[in-house]
C-alpha cells in the first residue's frame, strides 16, 4: 500500500511542466538519455507505448513508474 502512495504522489510532483503524453524528445529530456536509448525502452516494453499514427507517444506516468522501478 505505501508503494502505491509513493507512486501516486511522485506522479502529481515530478514533471509537471510535461504534457500528460510525451513523445521521444520529452523522455530524452526527461531521463536524460539520448534517442537510441529511449527507442529501446519503448521497444523492449520497459515504456507504455501509445499507437499512434507513424509517432511514438508514452504516457508521462509510464516514465515515472520507469524511474521509481529503477531506484
Amino acid at each position: 500500500m505505501a508503494v502505491k502512495n509513493y507512486c501516486v504522489n511522485a506522479c502529481k510532483t515530478m514533471f509537471t511542466e510535461y504534457p500528460d503524453v510525451v513523445g521521444i524528445k520529452e523522455i530524452c529530456r526527461m531521463l536524460g538519455i539520448g534517442r537510441d536509448k529511449a527507442y529501446q525502452l519503448v521497444n523492449t516494453g520497459e515504456l507504455i507505448k501509445i499507437p499512434c499514427s507513424r509517432s511514438i507517444k508514452v504516457p508521462k506516468v509510464s516514465v515515472i513508474e520507469y524511474i521509481l522501478r529503477c531506484i
